[in-house]
């Protein structure tokens, strides 16, 4: 059975982008991302929360502008006063969309949000964003809720909660005592559960692209599928360092090859380079072939 993680597994970088700042928004159709986020919260003042709305349900009845990339909209938290009313106005919107909701504490809040999306008929997969210490508590009812599709960490605002640093001195990776752990549960949480995770790539020096390959570079390594990217200019970092390598590619292709040959000549498992293959190891391989946007052992 499918899961979120593996219908979403070629997805590698989301680019968010102000929809009223018109020098980024015109550039949307050329972007090198997989995804595009939408915003009504951070970039979204109160004076203007119900024009970015409105811009944003305009521009959900145009999914061509999106060039086939995949469509996120991040909305505002329920206990703020626009969190119901942008769920609300999704819930009708027309197109296949995620909704990333920020600062989910509990199971019972994603089902209320579930519930407000659901409310003509429709659904939409929930992109939920862990960024506070109560999430990470909670973080195993809330990765098993109905209708998440994959999770996200909110370091910033994570440190925030919790009284501490973001970022160690080098200004590359996360504070180590306070985020290594939170980094690594919300992994191992959507790998559990079969959802997508993702990072960010926004660091103190954004325009230092060393620095944001070391930091994007961590994700990676602890199994995160996609990163949001803070600026254009981290895409091709990103797209590069969340695919998988080509040596992986042919790694997996072969894999799967001799365990779909195997298969189909009655057999529970396959020996590839005297190592025997079982079928835990060819999900991996096709989840690795997925990634790279190929399919099977094509």
């Amino acid at each position: 059975m499918d899961t979120p993680r593996s219908l979403y597994a070629s997805m590698r970088s989301i680019l968010e982008v102000p929809i009223l700042n018109e020098k980024f928004w015109s550039k949307v159709p050329e972007v090198q991302a997989d995804a595009i986020m939408i915003d009504l919260e951070d970039s979204a003042t109160p004076a203007n929360k119900e024009v970015v709305r409105d811009r944003i349900l305009q521009s959900l009845e145009h999914p061509e502008y999106f060039g086939g990339r995949r469509i996120i909209v991040r909305v505002n938290n329920l206990s703020t006063p626009w969190g119901g009313e942008d769920l609300r106005a999704l819930a009708t919107a027309p197109g296949d969309f995620l909704v990333c909701y920020p600062k989910a504490e509990t199971a019972r809040e994603v089902a209320e949000v579930r519930a407000l999306l659901s409310a003509h008929g429709r659904g939409h997969g929930l992109h939920v964003m862990i960024e506070t210490a109560r999430a990470m508590i909670e973080l195993r009812e809330i990765a098993s809720a109905d209708g998440v599709a994959g999770l996200h960490f909110g370091y910033v605002d994570y440190a925030a909660d919790i009284g501490s640093r973001p970022f160690a001195d080098s200004g590359d990776e996360l504070f180590p005592p306070a985020n290594y752990y939170a980094q690594t549960k919300i992994a191992v949480a959507a790998a559990a559960y079969g959802l997508f995770a993702t990072g960010g790539s926004m660091v103190p020096e954004y325009r230092n692209l060393d620095k944001v390959r070391t930091f994007v570079t961590r994700w990676a390594e602890l199994g995160y599928t996609a990163c949001i990217a803070v600026s254009p200019n981290h895409l091709a970092i990103i797209n590069e360092l969340m695919s998988p390598s080509a040596e992986e590619v042919t790694a997996a292709r072969q894999l799967c090859e001799a365990y779909e040959t195997a298969t189909k000549n009655g057999e529970p498992a396959a020996v590839l380079n005297d190592k025997v293959i079982t079928m835990p190891d060819y999900r991996v391989a096709t989840l690795t072939l997925s990634r790279a946007g190929l399919s099977g052992s094509s």
